[in-house]
């Protein structure tokens, strides 16, 4: 009998065969399969690269010895063992080693046992695919199925460019990454290859899952999953393939359903068998036609259970593309994340123990992409179920829920765990999850933060125990959480503590030291947190800036305190100005001003003059504490000229001058004068461009704020936000038009810096706030419509300004409505929302209202859940 019907023959009976054209071996997976008609030709590209030179898989490439890798379906079945070449030289001892190993996995067949056998050097059997009747001299035939087997790759026919003449001694050298990036057939066939050997991993751990009865067509079936999941799962794949899907369509009657109880309706309408044979197609054309829906379909077509590894596939693929974070609107985050959360949920409580093989790796990315409450109850979900996490994933959960005050308990508990587990604490992801954790941020008003006893300082010193060694980051994030609990004191002690313990402070650890001792509203603080500027080594001019701020906020704040009524003007800018003379330049700030700054020098008060005249003497505390002390403070000698102001300084002294002029006219002509300014340069390069660019609409907020707490004064507030408006309507226009040179020659012009800059949530809530305490509803409802379309999303902030300004009118309706509104958009109410509710005088009536809608909706629910 001739070489290829023996080769051809124990190829049907042997685990592995060796291909006789280079040094190195090429395995073949372990498939017992009927007949050949039913081997699926997974790899077209794999199949057309060339197979002349094939080198090991393994790192170190020896001349010496050939090394290969084993894809197999059982990775406790992969061949370990190899013989040197030498041992097998000749064509009667490879054949006869050969059918030696043929019979022993044989053998393990019919006892299930793992048989390490041994790799052999090829001899010169088996036909070449191109040539089967003859061939070149000294050229060694190749297996018949080399042709047929496309899924049998080797790191040589995937890697190998044509480029390359010599096997490189270094697979991971430079000269082959850079070959790689230009080889796209070569990454393709790369990928490939990863998939098989998931595939093949993964079938060797749920085949003990059946029996030998359904062994081959659990095979059969599980092969035909993935090969058609890896097609429409692969992030570059073609809008249309080349062989048309003829399943692309089958789910189109399912998805295109709305609502997962519709499209279960629907699904449940077929007999249990159909929907046992349809799912794949039936899921496999969601994934490819209507992948936002996956998670929907695969909820709805749970009943019969599909196998476990095809919802660990969906799972993930709805994991991979889960794009929550895009979503502008709170409310559709919500709803998106607990339809995915309400599939998991279906999964792992419902399915059968160990059904369903949740990947690690689908469990992090949902841990790192949804929302914070989800996040928690998926944790909660996978404890329950005994599920292991790896301390990675851990690590996802516990950096998300960090971020969250609700869930910082959690948070801890997680990271804990993993410290008396002997995790280094000191790695980088845990570092970040520690770092995340430190920071508490309070939120005013808000009603849940209020009940968290987290205690970051306990936290960092559990760990500090545990062998943790603060840096600057997580020093900084300490000190803020410090801050922000009105422990200023603690703070600026520790922050003093940590410089001297080689943690070396830098600028932002001091501006959160001095943010924390200005909103103490304590001088002493301000006097300490200083030192601390001088141990991080703080820029002088950001000093400077937050001494001369520091003034600013004082002053506003003892304003609302004692509640003084609007306009709040300030005697602010003469003691800010003779403070700013000591150490900056006068020209770049007297540029924005139509006074002469010299000649307000020279008066005794600084404040003297018709513009800062006022009709209500009032008594100022800061006027007493803060500026005598920045005062002292610039007036500390100095070497040298004096400095050049920034673009944070300039805005400084301009909101301190909006915020002393006494009279409207003076305001408006102030803004008469500063958009001049801007207008001087026309949006090219410059001080105003870079001005606008750095602080963007601080000042316009500021002139428009001024504006709307004087009467009369609010159309000329509307005025400047329509210049800011247009110049944004303007530049959009531009960026968008496509056409002849000259226009992307403006377009590029036009593109350089904005003249006014674009009005953001800030202004928009400015201006609501003034027209409704103004009365003027119909302006602000305009204003609110102008917000929506220009896509900026209302906060809680101004949904409590819209309920606060709705009860003050005493109208029920609108303020019932805007509560609605609000909880539509996804936001809870908090303290503030309580306390505009208040406003209303007849609120007994506003919530027989609220609960007759809720009624009505209740009905309407009810009787489309009838009719479904």
């Amino acid at each position: 009998m001739s070489a290829a019907p023996i080769a051809r023959a124990s190829s049907l009976k042997s685990r592995c065969l060796m291909i006789p054209s280079s040094p190195t071996l090429l395995l073949r997976p372990r498939f017992q399969l009927a007949s050949t008609l039913s081997w699926r030709q997974l790899s077209s590209v794999a199949q057309s690269l060339p197979i002349n030179n094939i080198r090991s898989f393994e790192n170190n490439i020896s001349s010496q010895r050939s090394q290969s890798l084993t894809i197999s379906l059982n990775p406790h079945e992969a061949l370990s063992e190899s013989v040197d070449p030498a041992t097998a030289a000749s064509g009667a001892n490879s054949r006869f080693l050969l059918d030696k190993t043929q019979s022993r996995h044989q053998d393990s067949r019919h006892d299930g046992s793992n048989i390490h056998g041994k790799q052999l050097s090829p001899g010169n059997h088996g036909h070449s695919r191109q040539n089967q009747h003859r061939r070149l001299p000294n050229t060694p035939k190749k297996p018949y199925f080399v042709g047929k087997r496309r899924y049998m790759i080797t790191y040589d026919r995937i890697h190998r460019s044509s480029t390359h003449n010599t096997q490189p001694s270094n697979r991971f050298s430079v000269a082959d990454k850079d070959a790689l990036k230009s080889d796209e057939p070569s990454q393709e066939a790369s990928r490939e290859l990863k998939n098989l050997r998931e595939m093949h991993l993964q079938w060797g751990y749920i085949r003990h899952q059946y029996s030998a009865s359904q062994l081959q067509s659990a095979r059969k079936a599980f092969t035909y999953w993935k090969t058609k999941f890896w097609k429409v799962s692969r992030v570059d794949k073609p809008e249309e393939p080349k062989v048309p899907w003829p399943w692309r369509d089958n789910a189109k009657w399912l998805f295109e359903l709305n609502g997962v109880a519709n499209m279960q309706k629907a699904w449940k309408s077929l007999d249990m068998e159909s929907r046992r044979k349809q799912w794949p197609l039936v899921m496999l054309s969601t994934l490819d036609r209507c992948p936002e829906k996956a998670h929907m379909v695969l909820e709805a077509t749970l009943d019969p259970l599909p196998p476990g590894y095809a919802i660990n596939d969906v799972l993930l693929f709805t994991a991979q593309r889960l794009r929550i974070s895009s979503i502008k609107n709170v409310r559709e985050r919500t709803i998106k994340a607990e339809e995915v959360l309400e599939v998991m949920a279906k999964v792992i409580e419902d399915a059968p123990t160990g059904y369903v093989p949740l990947g690690q790796r689908t469990a992090g990315l949902l841990a790192r992409k949804l929302p914070s409450d989800q996040t928690s109850e998926l944790f909660s979900m996978l404890q329950r179920a005994n599920i292991k996490l790896h301390p990675n994933t851990q690590l996802q959960f516990a950096g998300k829920l960090a971020g969250d005050m609700a869930h910082k308990d959690t948070a801890f508990g997680i990271l804990k765990n993993l410290a008396e587990n002997g995790v280094d604490l000191n790695a980088p992801s845990p570092s970040s999850a520690i770092t995340t954790l430190l920071h508490c941020r309070i939120t005013h008003g808000s009603l849940s933060d209020r009940k968290s006893s987290f205690s970051p300082k306990d936290t960092l010193e559990y760990f500090m125990d545990k062998g943790f060694v603060p840096n600057v980051i997580n020093a900084t994030a300490f000190l803020d959480s410090l801050c922000q609990q009105a422990e200023v004191e603690e703070a600026i002690r520790l922050a003093l503590l940590f410089s001297e313990s080689g943690v070396q402070l830098d600028a932002k650890a001091w501006a959160t030291i001095f943010r924390g001792a200005k909103g103490s509203l304590t001088v002493e603080n301000v006097v300490r947190s200083l030192d601390v500027a001088k141990a991080a080594n703080a820029p002088y001019v950001d000093v400077l800036n937050n001494a001369l701020h520091a003034v600013f906020y004082f002053a506003e704040m003892e304003s609302r305190e004692k509640r003084f009524s609007a306009p709040w003007i300030y005697p602010l800018f003469g003691p800010m100005l003779r403070a700013y003379a000591k150490k900056f330049e006068l020209e770049p700030l007297q540029w924005w001003l139509p006074d002469s700054l010299p000649l307000m020098l020279t008066q005794t008060t600084g404040n003297d003059g018709e513009k800062f005249d006022s009709n209500r003497p009032r008594q100022w505390e800061f006027l007493e504490t803060i500026v005598p002390l920045t005062e002292n403070f610039f007036s500390t000698q100095s070497s040298g000229p004096k400095l050049q102001p920034n673009t944070t300084t300039i805005a400084i002294m301009l909101r301190s001058y909006i915020k002393t002029l006494q009279h409207p006219y003076d305001l408006m002509a102030f803004y008469t004068f500063f958009k001049a300014r801007l207008e001087e340069q026309g949006g090219q390069e410059g001080f105003s461009a870079q001005l606008i660019k750095d602080q963007g609409s601080l000042i316009h907020d500021t002139i428009i704020m001024a504006m709307m707490e004087r009467r009369g004064l609010s159309r000329p507030a509307l005025q400047v936000f329509g210049d800011m408006l247009k110049d944004h309507l303007q530049r959009t226009a531009s960026e968008n038009t496509e056409g002849s040179e000259e226009r992307l020659k403006n377009k590029q012009s036009s593109a350089m810096a904005p003249i006014h800059p674009p009005p953001g949530l800030c202004t928009f809530s400015i201006l609501v706030r003034g027209l409704l305490n103004s009365g003027d509803r119909i302006l602000a409802e305009q204003v609110i419509q102008v917000m929506k379309e220009q896509g900026v999303e209302p906060n809680l902030v101004t949904w409590n300004t819209l309920t606060k300004g709705y009860a003050a009118m005493q109208n029920i309706n609108k303020t019932v409505f805007t509560l609605q509104d609000m909880e539509a958009a996804g936001f809870k109410p908090d303290l503030f929302t309580f306390r505009a509710f208040g406003k209303l005088k007849d609120q007994g009536r506003a919530l027989e209202r609220m609960e007759g809608i809720i009624d009505v909706n209740r009905q309407r629910i009810v009787g489309e859940d009838l009719y479904e």
